[in-house]
This record gives C-alpha cells, sequence and structure tokens, in this order.
C-alpha cells in the first residue's frame, strides 16, 4: 500500500490550488493523509478525486472543516497501526508529546510545523510531510510517501 502525505496546505491563503508536483507525485497512491490544516472543503473534494482520503482538523481549518474531521485518526493499514494528528492542540514540544497519545503506533503523523521528518524515535516513526504551499523557514515545499508493500518505507518529496 502507498499513502500520499500532506499537511498544511492552507488552499486558498497560501496557493491558490494543490501545486502540479502533489499531484503528480499523488498519481499511483492507494490512499493519501492529511495531517490539518486543509483550510477549504474544495481542496479535500479534489484530494478525493486522487485517492481515498483520511484527513484530521488543524488549527485553521474553517470551522465547517472542524466540525466534520476528527482532531486525532487511529488506522490500521496493512497490519500497521498508524496514529495522526496536526499537533496544534498539543501542549510544549510536539515531538515529545506524540508518543504519549499515541503509544501503540507504528508510524505517528503529524503537522503544524511546516518542518519535514522522517525519523524513527524508539520504534516509532514521527513523519510530519512538511508544506507544499508554505515553506515558513524551509529550503523547499515538501509532501510525502509511505510505503508499507515491504515494511515501513518512508520519504520526504521536497521541490521548489
Amino acid at each position: 500500500m502507498k499513502i500520499g502525505v500532506l499537511a498544511d496546505t492552507h488552499i486558498p491563503t497560501k496557493a491558490k490550488e494543490l501545486p502540479g508536483r502533489v499531484i503528480e507525485g499523488f498519481k499511483d497512491v492507494d490512499l493519501i493523509i492529511h495531517a490539518g490544516d486543509i483550510v477549504n472543503r474544495e481542496t479535500l473534494e479534489r484530494l478525493q478525486e486522487i485517492a481515498p482520503l483520511k484527513a484530521v482538523a488543524g488549527n485553521v481549518d474553517s470551522h465547517q472543516l472542524k466540525k466534520q474531521l476528527p482532531e486525532r485518526l487511529e488506522l490500521n493499514l496493512e497490519g500497521y497501526k498508524i496514529g495522526v494528528t496536526h499537533g496544534h492542540n498539543l501542549k510544549g514540544h510536539i515531538m515529545d508529546k506524540l508518543g504519549y497519545i499515541f503509544p501503540e503506533a507504528d508510524i505517528i503523523i503529524f503537522g503544524h510545523t511546516h518542518r519535514p521528518c522522517n525519523q524513527r524515535i524508539e520504534g516509532q516513526l514521527y513523519f510530519n510531510p512538511g508544506s507544499p504551499t508554505d515553506r515558513r523557514l524551509q529550503p523547499h515545499y515538501s509532501f510525502g510517501i509511505i510505503d508499507l508493500d515491504n515494511g515501513i518505507n518512508s520519504q520526504i518529496i521536497e521541490f521548489d
């Protein structure tokens, strides 16, 4: 199973639409996971045209999306437990809290910082795809791919 991972798309405030590089990168994914700050329903609908979608709400999402989407998701995919949160509602340093809210997860997907992360900590994969539309202090825009076909293989895709 190949999963496309996004967070912090901030459409239409930071971009008018999904970057073509994201659409191209997701052309053969089986599922898309969005870790919040989608902002509007149209972006959700566009992603659902590409592949099935699972998403959580972020701090700048519309009131409608916050009512529609959970703050956290727990998924079981290909025998792996995956926790998803935006991360904005965690007090203190996000990385210090994730393992506590998803203690059984093999993979923890999060956003909010706009900083890509693809790191194993105490047996768990901490994965933040960064942002495809708002680099903040990062050198590149980014999104992620997690492939579960032969173990957990994850990568951050950077672009300009």
